[in-house]
């Protein structure tokens, strides 16, 4: 007779699981969709500023409208990275960068005067970019971005439209 009664118990007990985890199914699932579609616009906008970002000027270029602005340092420079996920400590190192310059920008002798007269700050931007990443996130591609990002903020123009590095190499 226990045994009979404690398998009643089990499945009405189970029974109520299922029904209560339906309930809760379909009581969240709006709200999950609400998040989702929040997630989707947050998104989109970001993809629309960047790219809105690209094309204040940055694209009415060809390749003989750029002027190459080089900077090679007098000894390979080693730079830390930040710790891996392993624990143990990283370097990069690099020779030296470039960086592009659109000559039909409106404001491009001004860069470009600001850019000589002030080689140092830019030589310390594409360090710290280096510098912030770990062996684990690090890439040749993601630096140029970050560095272009950072120098276009600095200089307040996209008239700088590419930095190229020279020999970067990470361990």
């Amino acid at each position: 007779m226990k045994k009979n009664i404690l398998s009643v118990i089990i499945a009405a007990l189970t029974v109520i699981n299922v029904i209560l985890t339906a309930i809760m199914f379909f009581v969240m699932l709006p709200t999950f969709q609400k998040t989702n579609n929040l997630i989707t616009q947050v998104a989109s906008v970001l993809n629309l500023e960047l790219d809105q970002g690209d094309s204040e000027g940055s694209q009415d270029y060809t390749l003989k409208d750029l002027e190459q602005y080089s900077v090679a340092f007098e000894s390979q420079q080693t730079l830390n990275l930040v710790a891996g996920d392993d624990g143990k400590m990283h370097y990069a190192m690099i020779d030296g960068y470039t960086l592009y310059l659109n000559k039909k920008a409106k404001d491009y002798k001004d860069v470009n005067e600001t850019i000589k007269a002030n080689e140092s700050k830019f030589t310390d931007v594409i360090r710290s970019v280096i510098q912030s990443h770990s062996v684990d996130n690090i890439s040749e591609e993601v630096v140029k971005k970050e560095a272009l990002d950072k120098i276009q903020d600095l200089l307040d123009s996209k008239a700088v439209v590419e930095v190229s590095m020279t020999n970067l190499v990470y361990n």
